[in-house]
């Protein structure tokens, strides 16, 4: 190929479950870092259209269909994530079977670098954390098996799931802020789209991030300096409280509560400031806010129309 058209190629990346919460905010901060994003979808998506994303009708979980789209695409580079709640059905075998077929299908289309978004400490979490068994298998496979050139994104706790009525019962409404913790010890807390502008980095400089990892910590803080962020971006006071009791996050959600447990015990050492020499301007609790909406869909701020962040 023509010195033009590696350019080209170098500057495609195909996002796997480009329609969901995490991949979203990566199709953005990726197409805002310059690259030409392509982003699968099981149909037509009309907000990847709206960022400018090429939309690739495929099912990330479906051998077959991952190899189409890269031959498609001709996309050199990958991001890709896994999903034990939704697409895996709760089932962290299914859930390491789908990761595995992403990294296979990678190797076949001679994919140069391919980002796996995993999770903050995925190999010191308690065996009763179920939905996280996979990922530092995932990355061991990565590492030692799948023969294919990578990086690793480590993100924490979404602030998306501050609004998250599907996984427990606490929409985010104007005046309230509730979670599963209180967050004493000041939880890890990731803006899914700085883990696309995270992706962007590696993908820019791969002589630097090739086998390497980069644990994504945009904030640290607890549910109370959340509440008061909402409240300086919203303008109206916020009380802060637990979406169930402890006994019943422990009785109902155990793994969730397992995993409440070791954030709690303060264990994890990573730092937003190691993050912040790679995205200097990552999301504080404030910055999240300020592009978010109430689980009514009306904007945080009134003046200020969110974007996907």
């Amino acid at each position: 190929p023509t010195q033009s058209a590696q350019i080209e190629a170098g500057k495609k990346v195909l996002v796997l479950c480009a329609t969901g919460r995490v991949g979203k905010n990566v199709c953005l901060a990726l197409k805002e870092a310059g690259f030409d994003v392509y982003g699968t979808s099981r149909s037509a998506s009309a907000i990847l259209v709206s960022m400018g994303v090429t939309s690739v009708l495929a099912n990330y979980t479906v051998r077959t269909d991952l190899d189409r789209a890269l031959a498609e695409t001709g996309c050199k580079r990958m991001v890709c994530i896994t999903d034990f709640f939704l697409a895996a059905g709760n089932s962290a075998q299914k859930e390491e079977a789908q990761g595995k077929d992403m990294f296979a299908a990678a190797k076949a289309a001679g994919v140069e670098h391919l980002i796996f978004i995993s999770v903050i400490d995925a190999d010191l979490f308690p065996k009763e954390v179920t939905h996280l068994v996979s990922k530092p298998i995932l990355e061991k496979f990565l590492k030692e098996k799948a023969g294919v050139p990578f990086s690793i994104l480590r993100p924490g706790c979404f602030f998306e799931d501050l609004n998250e009525p599907s996984n427990y019962p606490n929409p985010l409404v104007k005046g309230k802020l509730s979670y599963l913790s209180k967050c004493e010890n000041g939880w890890p807390m990731t803006a899914t789209y700085d883990i696309g502008r995270a992706a962007a980095r590696q993908l820019l400089q791969p002589d630097v991030w090739l086998g390497r990892t980069m644990d994504v910590v945009s904030w640290k803080g607890t549910l109370a300096e959340m509440a008061l962020a909402l409240e300086k971006v919203g303008g109206v006071p916020v009380k802060a409280g637990l979406a169930m009791s402890l006994l019943a996050r422990r009785f109902f959600l155990n793994d969730l509560h397992q995993m409440c447990l070791y954030f709690d015990a303060g264990k994890v050492k990573a730092t937003v400031a190691q993050f912040k020499e790679e995205v200097p301007d990552a999301f504080s609790a404030e910055d999240w806010f300020r592009h978010a909406k109430y689980a009514n869909g009306q904007p945080i701020v009134p003046d200020v129309v969110p974007g996907v962040h």
